[in-house]
């Protein structure tokens, strides 16, 4: 009996070398995942100082004359139940950082990533080479990977594989990327990727 081999359609994309060829710069990427790592702390934490813990407006005994120590309030730091000497309190984590080196840093870790041949770009129009796109994701299951696209049957087919991560291109970050060992994007990902990039140009 004749085996019969499936050839692969391979369609050369082009992939513009503004996005996908920039010179590495780990001092820039470091500075924006340091402002996207504060920005995602929630800074919650806090307990309740002498003047926010209730009761303790007697003075517990007069100032004189008792033998004990002297004592203003039983909510002091020193009694049980009292407020607490500098605790946390709720504070804002958030950084600002320049949207062009955002942007440059985005370059950076995705042309890091084209370089080591750890980016995919497919194109998605049938049923048949999304299935295709699931079953080697699956065989690859050690791998954590980025799936970059907005085309809904395809976040469907993957989503529940261990690893794969799915981003809109128009959302995704720096952070995204470098989590990511594998990025598997679809070619209309691409231009709306680069064009978000690039501004356009």
């Amino acid at each position: 009996m004749e085996e019969k081999v499936k050839k692969e359609k391979t369609e050369e994309i082009k992939l513009d070398p503004k996005v996908w060829d920039v010179p590495y710069n780990a001092d820039l990427v470091a500075q924006v995942l340091y402002v996207l790592n504060s920005n995602e702390r929630k800074g919650t934490s806090s307990v309740k100082g002498r003047g926010d813990v209730s009761g303790g407006g007697k003075k517990p005994w007069k100032q004189k004359g008792t033998g004990r120590a002297r004592q203003g309030s039983i909510r002091s730091p020193l009694w049980v139940g009292g407020g607490v000497t500098f605790g946390p309190n709720i504070k804002n984590w958030k950084r600002k950082i320049n949207k062009k080196m955002s942007k440059e840093a985005m370059c950076i870790v995705l042309s890091e990533r084209n370089r080591n041949d750890a980016v995919k770009v497919v194109n998605v129009n049938s049923k048949g080479e999304i299935k295709d796109i699931r079953e080697k994701m699956e065989k690859n299951i050690s791998k954590s990977t980025l799936v970059i696209s907005d085309i809904e049957n395809l976040k469907l087919a993957v989503r529940n594989i261990k690893g794969v991560n799915i981003v809109n291109p128009m959302r995704v970050n720096v952070k995204d990327v470098v989590k990511s060992k594998a990025i598997v994007i679809d070619k209309d990902s691409v231009n709306k990727l680069e064009n978000r990039l690039l501004n356009g140009k």
